[in-house]
């Protein structure tokens, strides 16, 4: 598994840290994917998107990525904006053996596009939230995906609003400047269809939207 690229100075790796990813990577062991990930392992397998390349954007310990190569993919890139997660992901790519499959890459694909190349699959689950501008992130991503994007995010629901303060107490005390944001599912929407996308699957799940889009 090879790696490249320095973390970007934004603070992320103050709360996405080499405990989170012990954490993460201590859970996938346990008990495999969480729900939006292995929903679109799932999706992938009934054949609703396809594709050999995938690039995983917020790939943390790059779990997914792993799940999607048992499932047939060829090979996988994995972009992450904080590099405290490379240890673990190697760990785990290791043990599946799979690591020679996969690329790590640190940085942000909106800043620097040569992080990664062009896959017939870009995923985003839970990452649209990290960002502060949902537009250009979504932009960026869809820019890279040859047949297929992903992108699960929060719904924009009054239950959710309500949480958010409380997920932005503890960046504020690690001195970071990531905060959880609740973007407008039209904000979403209209940045993969101005980038040529249209919904192939689309699930509401109890806080999430769950997209598969497809290049027109």
């Amino acid at each position: 598994m090879s790696s490249c690229c320095q973390p970007e100075p934004q603070g992320y790796d103050r709360v996405f840290d080499s405990r989170a990813a012990r954490v993460a990577a201590r859970r996938y062991r346990r008990s495999g994917l969480t729900v939006l990930p292995r929903r679109t392992v799932e999706l992938y397998r009934a054949g609703v998107l396809s594709g050999s390349t995938l690039l995983e954007v917020g790939s943390g310990v790059g779990d997914f990525s792993l799940e999607m190569l048992r499932a047939g993919m060829r090979h996988a890139t994995c972009v992450d904006l904080s590099g405290a997660y490379d240890d673990a992901a190697r760990a785990l790519a290791v043990e599946a053996g799979l690591a020679d499959r996969v690329t790590r890459a640190t940085g942000d694909i909106v800043t620097r596009p040569e992080l990664a190349g062009p896959a017939d699959v870009v995923a985003l689950h839970s990452v649209v939230c990290c960002y502060p501008d949902a537009r250009r992130l979504l932009t960026a991503a869809a820019s890279k995906a040859r047949r297929h994007l992903v992108v699960s995010y929060p719904r924009d629901s009054w239950a959710v609003r309500a949480w958010a303060p409380l997920v932005n107490v503890y960046p504020r005390l690690r001195g970071s400047d990531w905060r959880f944001v609740v973007h407008p599912s039209s904000v979403v929407h209209d940045a993969v269809a101005a980038a040529g996308f249209v919904v192939a699957h689309a699930e509401r799940l109890r806080f999430d939207e769950h997209l598969v889009l497809t290049r027109r």
